[in-house]
């Protein structure tokens, strides 16, 4: 399983780092933060504790990390 997804994102002359977890089994939240210096400047948490039945699961929660590490990229662009 993807545990973790990292980019650098340069915009207006910044840069800022995108940083998506999966919480795993015990804490089923997706959470990706924006930072810049070293300072959180935008979060999102997710949960797909509804998902935990799924036979599927592991795919299913990747492919909801990659969404919405893109998503946040594209909050920085945003900006």
């Amino acid at each position: 399983m993807v545990t973790g997804l990292n980019s650098e994102v340069e915009h207006i002359g910044k840069t800022y780092h995108v940083q998506t977890e999966d919480g795993g089994l015990h804490n089923p939240i997706i959470l990706t933060r924006i930072f810049c210096g070293g300072v959180i400047v935008s979060s999102r948490k997710t949960s797909y504790v509804y998902l935990l039945d799924r036979e599927d699961l592991k795919g299913v929660v990747e492919q909801l990390m990659r969404e919405q590490h893109q998503e946040m990229i594209q909050e920085v662009y945003r900006s």
